[in-house]
């Protein structure tokens, strides 16, 4: 069987580990480079920034990267796009969600960089491996439940 989600209840088994470690990780490195990284702040922001970045990726840049990559045929590229899609917008709204700070045009393009090569290698090195782990393990819940009902 493919280890990619094949289905919207999949997609989101995986989703929600991947989403909860880029969270976490992106929070955490982002709040500590600006010198806010407190457990109020962190906590205060935590139920926010994960709302909004699952919304965001599961409703809205996934389908859109989707459509990109199948239209181009470039589906080793997903992991890139999505995750430049996701930096790009949360970037510039994360901050404001976690400490009330609108960065500036400079600071915003100063950052985009860090935060695409520290969210992509997250996202290669963690949360997808993370997220595909949840859904096998998910799998073989509900597939040794499906073979007892029988």
């Amino acid at each position: 069987m493919n280890k990619y989600p094949q289905n919207l209840l999949e997609a989101l088994i995986s989703a929600i580990p991947n989403c909860t470690t880029m969270v976490l990780g992106m929070m955490t490195m982002n709040l500590w480079v600006y010198g806010h990284l407190t457990w109020d702040n962190f906590l205060s922001a935590l139920g926010p920034i994960y709302v909004t970045a699952f919304s965001l990726d599961f409703f809205i840049v996934g389908p859109i990267v989707k459509r990109i990559v199948a239209k181009y045929n470039i589906y080793k590229y997903m992991p890139f796009i999505r995750v430049g899609f996701m930096a790009a917008i949360l970037t510039g709204l994360a901050p404001v969600i976690e400490t009330g700070f609108a960065p500036r045009a400079v600071q915003y393009l100063m950052a985009l960089p860090r935060n695409y090569i520290a969210a992509l290698l997250l996202q290669i090195g963690v949360a997808l491996p993370f997220g595909l782990f949840v859904l096998a393990k998910w799998r073989t819940i509900f597939a040794h439940k499906l073979n007892v009902a029988k």
